[in-house]
């Protein structure tokens, strides 16, 4: 197989584990394997699915604005607070025009849009069992009679 076909399905597959990770962790931390009720079993799944989905979708913003160089500013303010504050650190006199070249000389990080689609797909699964939840929720309580 090619070789960037086999990267990008590596880069996949490591996302979705590291989601499926995420989506096992919240389900026994709810007590999934325990319940009995269909209702409840589609609301833990629609949460378990929901937090990596948005959280891996988040993680591409933020990685998405850090090349942007939203964070240059601080992290130049707090390397030099630290490099005063610190006895026998770099007393070096860098201005902040030769810390934004040294930082962003080598080009922008470039290639993390898969974490995007891979948050995307557990937060289409989220949105499944969401429907799925009012499914059953609006049946039982036309069968209670609410």
């Amino acid at each position: 197989m090619d070789k960037k076909l086999v990267k990008t399905l590596v880069k996949y597959l490591i996302a979705f584990a590291v989601g499926g990770a995420m989506t096992l962790g919240v389900l026994f931390s709810q007590g999934y394997f325990h319940q009995t009720e269909l209702l409840q079993k589609y609301k833990n799944l629609c949460d378990a699915f929901t937090i990596p989905g948005v959280i891996l979708m988040l993680v591409t913003a933020l990685l998405a604005v850090s090349n942007g160089g939203i964070f240059d500013g601080l992290s130049y303010s707090l390397g030099r607070l630290f490099r005063m504050l610190i006895p026998f650190m770099n007393k070096s006199d860098e201005t902040y025009a030769e810390y934004k070249e040294r930082k962003h000389g080598g080009g922008k990080l470039r290639g993390y849009s898969f974490l995007f689609f891979t948050g995307l797909a557990f937060f289409a699964a989220a949105i499944v069992f969401l429907v799925l939840f009012y499914k059953v929720y609006r049946s039982e309580e036309r069968r209670v009679g609410k």
